[in-house]
């Protein structure tokens, strides 16, 4: 994947560049100089509709220079959810990189049909692995999956030379049972001491003048 950007003064201001559908960034690493560019907008949208967070990307400034670069932030308005700022982060080469490499499903579990419901554990997990080993995503097929069957992080197709940060034997995907609910059978309810509306008999009034007899 290829993308193309301009360098840009300090000068420039960054609502500027946006109105002109021009998004600001910075091209980064240990052993680089912070590089500040502006990339159109369209040219954005175009390469994440096509790559993931782990993606190695090209990005060819417009005097020819080129770098090999993820994507290490994204800030994005919170309304309109326009592209306000990105940084390019270069790996150094020849050294190992920590990066969340994104799981997708593929198929449709065996144990859907039974009732059962499919439970994603982990969206992303984190490998380290140098830069051009890291994959974009990594694939599971669940198609074979009964209830209470799982896919741990040890069976997923690891490329050679990426070691996954999370323990082996970690749940990536589950088919738990539906939950059923049970519901108590309702006591029959007390009869009233008193049909409703009717009052309760009061007690006979004393003589008056009646003295208890001894």
């Amino acid at each position: 994947m290829m993308v193309k950007a301009t360098r840009r003064p300090l000068t420039a201001k960054a609502h500027a560049l946006r109105r002109q559908r021009l998004v600001p960034a910075v091209v980064y690493g240990a052993h680089l100089a912070p590089i500040h560019v502006s990339i159109p907008e369209k040219d954005l949208e175009n390469l994440f509709a096509r790559i993931t967070r782990s993606t190695a990307v090209e990005l060819e400034l417009d005097d020819g220079q080129t770098y090999h670069v993820f994507v290490k932030d994204i800030q994005v308005h919170p309304i309109t959810q326009r592209f306000l700022h990105l940084d390019f982060y270069v790996p150094e080469p020849g050294r190992s990189l920590t990066m969340e490499v994104p799981v997708k499903l593929v198929g449709t579990a065996r144990g859907l049909k039974d009732g059962g419901i499919v439970d994603q554990l982990h969206s992303y997990i984190p490998v380290q692995a140098l830069p051009e080993k890291i994959p974009a995503k990594v694939e599971v097929d669940v198609t074979e999956l009964g209830i209470g069957d799982s896919i741990l992080v040890k069976d997923l197709p690891w490329p050679e030379g990426v070691q996954p940060l999370f323990p082996p034997e970690d749940a990536v995907v589950t088919v738990l049972a539906r939950r059923v609910e049970v519901v108590a059978p309702v006591a029959a309810a007390a009869p009233e001491a008193a049909a409703e509306g009717e009052a309760a008999p009061a007690a006979a009034p004393e003589a008056e003048g009646e003295k208890e007899t001894g």
